[in-house]
């Protein structure tokens, strides 16, 4: 198990060096430069810039200082935002971003398996289709439609929900604050769970050893939690880690929506300024999380099935 481990996160070092390589020349070589905009600055004045910055350096002698830099954990300072270092802006950022992907995640899991259970166990009944039903509806509406409407309904037509910004210190009892954003971000991924799950819990309800389980007069509930569970929901924790990369990183529509700084909103419009420190940070980051992600799901599916292990 630890030799696997350190093989995965080996290689999961090699691909992240990798990705901030590709990225670097891509940033490099594409045309414009952080400083180009509306306002067209002097020669004398770019040429300081660009001094400064190192750009005036042969391209393999910046991408060896940046590399080097990045191996130190160091992005730099922010080409747009003056003064401010991009540790200093993605740090809150990927905090705020973890707190909504925490809260989604869990509501996926916690209402997907359920639904996805209770209609295997109650299969072709009510509550298996009124279970599948919400499945396509997670999948059918977008959170850009999902979003505002939630607003409309929970914030302003029935006031029950807070949709103010993104507090300063936030703490566990302003959780309502993100009760909306975060089941806007959840819904599509209850739908994949709920499917996984009753997809995986009709193959273990039609092994043998549930057949003897029944034989032996076990209830069906302790048929369903104690012995179908564990096996029924591999496909669910297959899925948990992409889910749990792409809710963390793929949070910017939701973000933008309910005015949350989150890392999203970073990454998005560091692209656009061209400011290639804090893109580079929020790839590398992104890049990172997902690595570790897709290594927690495995560990997980190792624990789940011994055969994993074995092999």
């Amino acid at each position: 198990m630890f030799g696997m481990i350190a093989r995965r996160l080996a290689a999961g070092a090699l691909t992240v060096f990798t990705i901030a390589s590709l990225c670097f020349f891509i940033t490099r070589l594409a045309p414009g430069n952080p400083f180009s905009g509306e306002r067209q600055l002097s020669k004398e004045a770019m040429e300081s810039l660009n001094r400064y910055y190192g750009f005036d350096k042969p391209i393999l002698t910046q991408y060896a200082n940046t590399m080097l830099n990045y191996l130190q954990g160091d992005f730099g300072p922010s080409y747009y935002h003056k003064d401010i270092t991009v540790h200093a802006l993605i740090w809150p950022a990927l905090k705020v971003s973890t707190i909504l992907g925490a809260i989604a995640f869990c509501l996926a899991l916690m209402i997907g398996i359920p639904l996805g259970v209770l209609g295997a166990a109650r299969q072709n009944q009510l509550s298996d289709h009124a279970a599948m039903t919400v499945a396509v509806l997670g999948i059918c509406v977008p959170n850009f439609l999902l979003g505002p409407l939630l607003k409309m309904l929970f914030a302003h037509a029935w006031k029950a929900l807070p949709v103010d910004s993104w507090p300063e210190n936030f703490t566990a009892w302003e959780l309502s604050r993100l009760l909306m954003p975060a089941f806007t971000l959840a819904l599509v991924h209850v739908a994949y769970v709920s499917r996984l799950a009753r997809a995986g819990m009709l193959d273990v309800l039609n092994r043998d050893y549930i057949r003897t389980a029944r034989a032996k007069g076990l209830s069906e509930p302790a048929i369903v939690l104690k012995h179908a569970l564990k096996n029924a929901i591999t496909p669910v924790v297959s899925y948990a880690g992409p889910m749990a990369a792409v809710i963390v990183t793929g949070s910017i529509v939701v973000e933008k929506i309910f005015n949350i700084p989150g890392l999203g909103q970073h990454f998005v419009k560091s692209a656009l300024d061209r400011d290639h420190p804090l893109l580079m940070g929020s790839i590398l980051v992104f890049s990172t999380l997902i690595i570790l992600f897709n290594l927690a799901v495995d560990l997980a599916y190792a624990w789940l099935d011994p055969r994993v292990r074995t092999e």
